[in-house]
């Protein structure tokens, strides 16, 4: 009896991966991009869709999501679970926008997201030897544009014409900032949490100035919102108790799009009660997928409000991937 536990023992062991073993994503990849505008490099996490190999003349959709290292193993589970399901989630390219090389994703985050150098003055580095910095969303954006996404592009069979952007918090507020500088460079905008707040509200004002200058605005948003992300009368100094309205923020800014008529433009948005700005996450991801990558199964089952009972969201159909090609 002693030799056979141990032998068991042994065997268990044997089957045990070593200790620290990562465990990559299925059909995943990194690719590291130089920014040579911004004098550093990004990496970049792409994962495949299933049958991707064998459908070699099948140009997907592209989904590129901010905070790769939080974001792509979570959102590559829950499209998995979408798509196995009856909702038939449409195949697409998932690409994480990861930290640049060297910097840790706290410091990346506040400089590549955000527009102005106007950020939290009280703001302490976790990069030893270096000060907090801020403001660089446009040099970002710049290098996304004319460097990293045409070089993802020419190395994964990426449809150009379908590329979706997802991000939360400082990566909502960059991609508001795309939004309203090349609207067009995505088709859709998946905006959760956007700090709407910094600068004091910057980009209101910046909404303001886009419609003086502009006649049309290309582009589908979803702008989603936890119910929790909200306070009464708020303190409107910066980094005061503002930066917690972003109900507020948000219903001002989607209100403000809407009145504009632009005929290219939809745009809508969603509280979602009880979720605060993290546990808000999970739930809106899910319903940005189902709204950005409808399948040919039940159609996506967002809430409406109340009071507009033919509500229902636009999708890619046929039609829209015969013009996408």
């Amino acid at each position: 009896m002693i030799r056979l536990a141990w032998a068991v023992l042994l065997v268990l062991l044997m089957a045990r991966p070593a200790v620290g073993e990562p465990w990559p994503l299925p059909r995943s990849e990194v690719v590291t991009i130089a920014a040579p505008e911004l004098g550093r490099s990004y990496s970049y996490v792409v994962v495949l869709p299933p049958g991707y190999e064998t459908s070699p003349e099948t140009r997907y959709p592209a989904l590129y999501v901010t905070d790769a290292p939080q974001s792509v193993a979570l959102i590559a589970g829950m499209m998995t679970r979408l798509a196995a399901g009856g909702r038939g989630l449409e195949p697409a390219i998932l690409i994480g926008l990861g930290y640049a090389e060297g910097d840790t994703g706290q410091y990346s985050r506040r400089r590549d997201y955000t527009p102005t150098p106007h950020g939290d003055i009280d703001a302490v580095s976790d990069m030893p030897g270096r000060r907090v910095a801020y403001g660089e969303a446009e040099p970002y954006r710049r290098h996304l544009e004319t460097v990293a996404l045409p070089a993802l592009e020419a190395r994964f069979r990426i449809d150009p014409a379908r590329r979706i952007y997802l991000g939360h918090s400082y990566g909502g507020l960059f991609g508001t900032h795309v939004l309203l500088t090349k609207p067009e460079m995505f088709a859709r905008y998946i905006l959760i949490s956007p700090s709407l707040w910094y600068d004091r509200r910057l980009m209101l004002a910046r909404e303001r100035g886009y419609a003086s200058r502009n006649r049309d605005l290309p582009a589908r948003a979803l702008f989603l919102v936890g119910g929790l992300e909200t306070i009464p009368d708020p303190d409107p100094e910066p980094f005061g108790d503002a930066l917690n309205a972003m109900v507020e923020d948000q219903e001002a800014f989607v209100t403000a799009l809407k009145g504009r008529g632009y005929p290219s433009l939809e745009v809508d948005s969603r509280v979602l009660d009880g979720e605060d700005h993290g546990s808000v996450y999970v739930p809106a991801v899910r319903m940005g997928l189902e709204w950005a990558l409808p399948g040919t199964g039940r159609p996506p089952r967002l809430p409406c409000p109340a009071d507009q009972p033919n509500c229902r969201y636009p999708k890619w159909g046929r039609a829209d991937r015969a013009t996408a090609g």
